[in-house]
């Protein structure tokens, strides 16, 4: 009944869009705006393109407990996640509504002060649900991947979210993004999702390491990267770097970055 009265006070597709595209913060009728007008099945793209990115700045410059508290007793993040799902086939949309859950989800206050968390555990189960089937849809669509990726980094921090991930396939997919996209960013937020991955959801370690490696031998000069790679394969690979390599000491390794030993005293591992 509580849901029916709500429905009821939704305002109509045409003063739901006017009522965000006038607003200067998020109120409480604005969210219900917003809300309206990412489920409404005759909302234009452009309405809704521009209703995620309102939704995007809010959070970035407006985000307080109150606001995030607000967001989620409306329904917005919900309703976020499901305009993904209709926005499967638009690129160029469904990475929008990425970069917005990206915000939400990442927001420090979000982390520190949450909400129900039994409510914003429906919410992570959803949203990485939505993030698997995009990327299935777009297998090589590397701006695609790569958003997904960064919403599973903050997706992924708990660990009962990381573990859903895993059980519905999540470490393939983040493989095949960096098997089909050697930029930079897709692997280092696939390093990152991967550590993610194999230390908070428990995934199976079993190529892995061969995934770190080529990323590290692929961007060797780029230190970030290669801490990511290094991070991952200190998970998947027995004693990584605690041992001088003896092909380096003697003044050549052939493997370079690919190998798990250590390559001087600044690369082992557990050294003081």
């Amino acid at each position: 009944q509580q849901q029916q009265q709500q429905q009821q006070q939704q305002p109509p597709l045409p003063l739901a869009v006017r009522g965000v595209n006038e607003a200067a913060v998020p109120s409480e009728f604005a969210l219900r705006c917003a809300g309206v007008v990412l489920d409404h099945p005759a909302a234009d793209r452009s309405d809704v393109e521009a209703v995620l990115s309102k939704l995007g700045a809010w959070i970035s410059s407006s985000v307080t407990p109150q606001v995030l508290a607000q967001f989620m007793a409306i329904g917005v993040p919900s309703a976020i996640i499901r305009s993904m799902r209709k926005l499967r086939s638009d690129p160029p949309a469904a990475a929008l509504a990425c970069v917005v859950l990206v915000r939400y989800f990442g927001s420090a206050h979000n982390e520190r002060n949450g909400c129900a968390r039994g409510a914003m555990s429906q919410l992570q189960v959803g949203a990485i649900e939505e993030v698997i089937m995009l990327m299935d849809r777009h297998p090589n669509h590397g701006g695609i991947q790569n958003v997904c990726l960064l919403l599973f980094g903050v997706l992924l921090r708990d660990g009962s979210a990381a573990r859903h991930a895993v059980n519905g396939g999540a470490v393939a997919k983040v493989i095949r993004a960096m098997e089909a996209t050697a930029g930079r960013e897709v692997q280092y937020n696939g390093l990152a999702v991967l550590r993610l991955l194999t230390d908070t959801g428990r995934a199976a370690r079993p190529g892995l390491q061969e995934v770190a490696l080529r990323a590290k031998a692929a961007h060797e000069g780029d230190s970030g990267v290669c801490s990511a790679a290094d991070e991952v394969l200190a998970l998947v690979t027995p004693r990584f770097k605690e041992v001088m390599c003896w092909h380096w000491e003697s003044g050549w390794c052939k493997l370079g970055p690919r190998c798990t030993y250590a390559h001087g005293l600044a690369d082992l591992r557990g050294a003081s």
